[in-house]
């Protein structure tokens, strides 16, 4: 299998300071051949210290990838699998609670939404809290595959506003889930399996929220992936569209597109 990979991240028009922080990570493994592991963190705008919070999230993942995860090769596919969501869940209620007593410490709240994909082979498993989310894209479409943990997503599941009524909705910033803002964070766990090239893109909501999928689809699908200076460029481009469409929080993006 081979990777391309791209990061991009800006602080937008509006903003003095980006909270967003992302990873790609990929390795050569004897057993398993590539794996790769890509995440977003997007420190709470409202919050003081964001980007502490998401820096703190990153590095830690970072972290876990490159000294626990490699200490997992050994193990059977199955066990793999269930010892790395035990790990990573593990570590995220670890670094809540160094973040909620960062905060306690300096007289302040800190938090950031987390978003992160492992691929092993095949297979993927994906961990959500919050808002940033994950995209698949293959050469038909791309769909995203984490559902937000929000107050108008939770509208929207209980039929009182519509998906197009999201974007208005004076509560569209509320999350219902955060890292640091709770000791133990609902995390979303997906597991899946990839059929065929397929990029991968995880974002924050600043990415995301003005576009369109078929507008991601037609920047990043895996055509367009041709070398790792293509894939950044698309994401400046469809950047540049969400800025034009009056976004104004952080942007980041990290993409991988895995051939098969």
């Amino acid at each position: 299998m081979n990777v391309k990979a791209c990061i991009f991240t800006d602080a937008g028009k509006v903003r003095k300071v980006n909270q967003d922080a992302a990873m790609i990570k990929v390795a050569n493994t004897r057993r398993y051949g590539r794996v790769s592991f890509a995440a977003v963190c997007d420190g709470m705008g409202g919050l003081s210290k964001g980007e502490v919070a998401s820096c703190k999230a990153i590095r830690a993942l970072e972290t876990w990838f490159c000294e626990e995860f490699s200490l997992m090769q050994g193990m059977s596919e199955d066990e793999l699998w269930k010892t790395a969501e035990t790990s990573l869940k593990r570590l995220i209620v670890k670094v809540c609670g160094e973040l909620k007593r960062y905060g306690k410490h300096r007289g302040i709240n800190l938090g950031t939404t987390l978003t992160a994909l492992l691929q092993i082979g095949n297979k993927y498993m994906t961990l959500n809290v919050g808002d940033s989310r994950i995209y698949l894209i293959d050469s038909a479409r791309a769909w995203a595959i984490t559902k937000d943990q929000s107050l108008v997503q939770d509208k929207v599941d209980k039929g009182l506003i519509t998906a197009d009524e999201m974007d208005t909705d004076p509560e569209r910033n509320v999350l219902l889930q955060s890292i640091g803002t709770t000791m133990s964070p609902d995390v979303q766990v997906r597991y899946g399996r990839l059929k065929g090239s397929t990029t991968v893109l995880a974002c924050s909501d600043g990415f995301w929220r003005t576009l369109h999928a078929e507008e991601i689809h037609k920047r990043l699908c895996p055509q367009m992936c041709v070398t790792d200076s293509d894939m950044l460029m698309e994401c400046r481009k469809l950047t540049e569209l969400a800025w034009s469409r009056k976004e104004k929080d952080n942007i980041s993006a990290a993409a991988m597109c895995l051939e098969f």
